[in-house]
């Protein structure tokens, strides 16, 4: 097997960043009991089942819950709902149950995703369960599945490319970046930040410390992965290529990174343009994941009150732990490197 990014950052010490490993070796245990379950529902090539969170990213850990999604590509059929509903039979007893958002754990169609980027009809569900598709999905099933999986990801691509302003016929700039996207991807992050103090009021504060983690570490990884996965085609070398080549270009380098889970995209980036900078990232990720795979911790923060959190050791080094790992991703951002700090400028906030 070739070496990953995070291998070649880890170097000849097989036990650095011990955790992320051992999710990933968990995740790939995960997955295959998930394949043997329910990997023969969806074998047409108009279906496929896709999973989400932590078990697409290779972070499972003890206690993490499963979202996955029925995705078509077709036309609609009753039996849809069957298999969504043998789906839950099968999973739900081994898996436990999507979170409450109802986001995941139902039937979806690719049209809705594709056509309603944007306008009224373009709700929160709507938007989340795209961008997610593109950050840090993978399918389930046969190859068949993986075809379906891969064909709704290029479509809604090659949507976000083609309606691009950034790329009508003339505009010759350099630095030219999706961003269409690249607005999706930052408007799907302001919404998870604004719906995490929505669902404190309406769930009462349920997992509020444990969710404040998460948002700061998991949730602003997924966000980082989708930035630079629009900046890094401004920092492809240059190919001299016709300009009208350009959509077909983007679209394939936007579907590879939709390939790699968010800690490997992140990895890839920081070894070329800042390998000064792996400790204090991936560290403190590292330590992120320990916590997780910690039931008595845990189980300890998600009954944490936000009255009692912040005078909680647990939870204070756990916030310490964040706050490094946003300032070790500020500093890739915008000090570590020159190319990627003035596309940041440029683009993240404008």
């Amino acid at each position: 097997m070739a070496a990953t990014a995070l291998d070649t950052l880890r170097g000849s010490d097989s036990t650095r960043w011990s955790n992320i490993a051992g999710a990933k070796v968990l995740s790939d245990q995960k997955r295959t009991e998930l394949n043997n379950l329910a990997g023969d529902l969806l074998t047409t090539d108009e279906g496929t089942l896709i999973i989400f969170g932590s078990l697409a990213r290779d972070e499972y850990t003890a206690g993490s819950d499963l979202d996955w999604t029925v995705l078509i590509d077709g036309r609609a059929d009753s039996r849809h709902f069957e298999v969504v509903r043998q789906v839950k039979e099968r999973l739900e007893g081994r898996f436990g149950k999507p979170g409450p958002a109802e986001v995941f754990g139902s039937l979806v169609f690719s049209h809705d995703l594709v056509h309603l980027i944007g306008g009224d009809d373009d709700t929160n569900k709507n938007m989340k369960r795209r961008l997610l598709l593109l950050l840090e999905s993978t399918p389930i099933g046969s190859s068949t599945s993986r075809q379906v999986h891969e064909r709704i990801v290029n479509v809604v691509l090659n949507r976000y490319v083609e309606e691009d302003a950034s790329f009508i016929r003339g505009n010759r700039r350099s630095d030219r970046i999706p961003r269409f996207l690249l607005n999706d991807v930052v408007r799907f992050w302001r919404t998870i930040a604004v719906d995490y103090a929505n669902k404190y009021r309406a769930r009462g504060g349920d997992k509020w410390a444990l969710r404040n983690i998460k948002l700061r570490m998991s949730r602003k990884l997924i966000f980082t992965s989708g930035l630079l996965m629009c900046i890094t085609w401004a920092l492809r070398e240059a190919d001299g290529s016709h300009d009208a080549l350009f959509a077909p270009k983007i679209v394939t380098h936007l579907t590879e990174w939709t390939r790699r889970p968010p800690l490997e995209s992140l990895a890839m980036v920081i070894h070329r343009h800042a390998p000064e900078l792996a400790d204090e990232v991936f560290d403190n990720y590292d330590a992120f994941l320990a916590l997780l795979n910690d039931q008595e911790q845990r189980g300890h923060l998600e009954k944490l009150s936000p009255e009692d959190a912040y005078a909680d050791a647990d939870f204070l080094a756990a916030r310490d732990r964040a706050i490094k790992f946003d300032q070790a991703l500020t500093k890739l951002l915008f000090e570590a490197d020159p190319g990627i700090s003035s596309l940041v400028k440029k683009y993240g906030v404008f």
